[in-house]
Formats: C-alpha cells, structure tokens, sequence
C-alpha cells in the first residue's frame, strides 16, 4: 500500500585495482544480492513489504562515491519518500550493528523492530555513533537517513586495497549472516507505519580557530 516509498539497500560493485576485490566490495555486494533473493521469495510466499526495497549495486565509490551521488541526483523526487539506505562496506565479517548517524529517532523506532535480530549470532545493536567513507553518506547529504553496516574487521585492513584481496578471503557463514541483518532490517524499515524520522542533532559547532592548512 506504499509502494512510491523506499527503502534502499545497497553495496558498491567497483573495486581497487590491485587484485579482485573480494572484501572490498564484492562481499558486500554478494550479500545485497542474496538479501534480494530472500526478500523476493518471501514476496513469492505472499509476505510483500509494504514499501518497495530497492537493491542498488553502486559504482564509482572508490573514485568518490560517484555512483551514490548519481543515484541521489537521478532520483531527487524520490528522496523525501525514502525512509532509509543502509550499505554493506566492511569486507568478509558478521555485521554486529548499524551506525546511526546520530539519530536517536531512529534508534527508538528501530531498536524495538529489530529484537528479533539478536537471535542472529554476531548481532549487538544499534549505535548512534557514525561513519563515513561510503556510499549511505550520498544519502545523508540530502537529508535521508543513511547507514554503514557495523562489521567485525576480520582481516579487512590486511586486504581491501591490495594484491591479497582474492576470493579465499571471503567466509560464507559471516555473509550468510550479513544477508539475513540486512533482510531483517530492510523488511521491517518497510514494514513500518510511517517512513522514518529525519531529525538529527546538529552538528556541534567548535570553538577552535580554523586550521589554515585546510581548505
């Protein structure tokens, strides 16, 4: 009954270039996908979400979240009816939260929905802190509520930008885990009565003169 509104999942499909870039985006991309899988099965069974779930695989983050901001541009009319995008960033390991971006509206609509989730081994909870560095913060930019997978790091920083990330590095369990976050997240992010606050605190201002280095 909502179907002009969304909920975007999404992961980026470009890679460095010093090997095949497993960890760094291709897990993350794999478990878009089979989150995808899932949720259409369920939707063949006759349990359809509310709002549509959008799947994106971005390009162009490396280079500077070039696909997400494209994406944001094309879709402009669009944005103020989507409630969320949350992004799969972080290589080969389970996803144990989500960062929030400072948004405790959210946390407390989110944290009561998500309690199933805390049957997934590896899952702790929302945290309010955020992050940066990919593709949800296109999406912030403009307003919508958009967040990173917290992972645990199994060997990201040994891999991503280098020679060794090869498809040995990818652990089928944890992804399989980091479908199954995802599924759950997107599902009830659609599901909800109505699409999800937007307030956010603003940004603390600082007292300290500015660092003439930087521009």
């Amino acid at each position: 009954d909502k179907a002009d509104e969304f909920v975007v999942v999404g992961a980026h499909l470009d890679s460095w270039d010093l090997a095949t870039g497993t960890t760094d985006n291709g897990t993350g991309s794999c478990v878009v996908l089979e989150a995808a899988r899932t949720l259409a099965e369920l939707a063949r069974r006759g349990f359809r979400p509310r709002r549509t779930v959008r799947f994106v695989l971005f390009s162009g983050e490396e280079q500077g979240l070039h696909g997400s901001k494209q994406y944001v541009k094309r879709h402009a009319d669009e944005m103020p009816k989507t409630s969320m995008a949350v992004v799969h960033d972080t290589g080969t390991g389970r996803v144990y939260g989500l960062g929030l971006q400072g948004r405790a509206a959210v946390k407390a609509v989110l944290d009561p929905e998500l309690e199933t989730l805390k049957t997934v081994d590896g899952w702790k909870g929302l945290e309010l802190s955020g992050s940066g560095g990919t593709d949800h913060l296109s999406f912030e930019a403009v307003g919508v509520p958009g967040f990173a997978c917290r992972q645990e790091m199994d060997e990201y920083r040994l891999t991503h930008h280098t020679q060794s990330d090869t498809f040995d590095k990818a652990k089928g369990p944890n992804l399989v885990q980091g479908a199954q976050v995802l599924a759950v997240v997107a599902l009830r992010a659609a599901n909800l009565p109505a699409l999800l606050p937007r307030d956010k605190p603003p940004e603390p201002k600082s007292d300290a003169p500015p660092d003439p280095k930087k521009k």
